[in-house]
C-alpha cells in the first residue's frame, strides 16, 4: 500500500475513534436509563425518565453537530444561521459552557468547507473549557476568530503541536486528530490556523485568511 493510503486510513480510524468517544456516554446513559425503567416499570420515576429524554437529546445534538463537522455534509456551503442553532444545541449538553455569537448585519460568504472549519474551531474551543466559560464566535472574510474564555482554561501542548499541516499523521491520538483536521480545513480554504493565549484564561483560535496574515494584520 503507498503511504498516502496509510496515512489515510489512519486518520479514518482515528476520527472513528474520537467519534466513537464522543457519544459513548450519551448512548451509555440511554442505554442505563432503559434498564432501570425494564427494572423497576411504573417505580422508575421521573428523574429515569429525564436522565433518558436529556441523554437522548444530548446524542441527537452531538450527532448533528458531527456530522456536519466531520462528515461531507459539511463540505456544502451552509448559512451561518444553520451553523450557530447547530452551535448552540451542541453547548447545551457542555457543562457549564455558553455561546456568545451574534449575527452581524454583514456575515461572510461561505465557500464549501469553512462551514466544516468553523464548527471544528468550536468543538476544538470549547473543548479547553473543562470548568466551563464562554465561546465566543466572531467571523468575517478575512479572519474566522474563536475565543475560549473561563477558569482553568487549558489547550493541551500535545493538541497545540497538532494543530499544523506539517504534523506527522503517525504520531497523532484520538485525542489530537481533531486539532490537525483543523489545521487541514484551514489550509484547504486557503487560511492559516493560528493559536494566540491573550491571558491565563482566554485562548484565541484563528483561521486567517492569507491576505491578512501576508499584511501582518492582528486581531485585538
Amino acid at each position: 500500500m503507498s503511504q498516502s493510503f496509510d496515512q489515510a486510513l489512519r486518520l479514518s480510524e482515528l476520527v472513528t475513534a474520537r467519534f466513537a468517544h464522543e457519544l459513548v456516554g450519551a448512548s451509555g446513559a440511554i442505554s442505563n436509563g432503559l434498564e432501570l425503567i425494564e427494572e423497576m416499570g411504573g417505580e422508575a420515576g421521573q428523574d429515569v425518565t429525564n436522565l433518558v429524554s436529556e441523554s437522548a437529546a444530548n446524542l441527537k445534538a452531538r450527532l448533528q453537530f458531527y456530522r456536519m463537522a466531520y462528515g461531507r455534509a459539511g463540505r456544502e456551503a451552509a448559512g451561518l444561521p444553520e451553523l450557530r442553532a447547530l452551535t448552540v444545541g451542541f453547548l447545551e449538553h457542555v457543562d457549564g459552557v455558553t455561546l456568545d455569537w451574534p449575527m452581524a448585519p454583514v456575515v461572510p460568504v461561505l465557500m464549501g468547507g469553512e462551514g466544516k472549519l468553523i464548527l471544528n474551531l468550536i468543538a476544538l474551543a470549547a473543548e479547553t473549557l473543562p470548568r466551563g466559560g464562554v465561546v465566543t464566535v466572531s467571523l468575517d472574510d478575512a479572519c474566522f476568530l474563536v475565543t475560549a474564555e473561563g477558569t482553568d482554561m487549558a489547550l493541551r501542548q500535545e493538541v497545540a503541536a497538532a494543530m499544523t499541516v506539517e504534523m506527522d499523521v503517525e504520531a497523532l491520538t484520538p485525542r489530537t486528530v481533531h486539532a490537525y483536521l483543523t489545521a487541514v480545513l484551514c489550509a484547504e480554504s486557503g487560511r492559516s490556523a493560528v493559536l494566540q493565549r491573550q491571558s491565563a484564561d482566554r485562548l484565541a483560535l484563528m483561521a486567517v485568511a492569507a491576505e491578512r496574515e501576508a499584511s501582518g494584520g492582528r486581531l485585538r
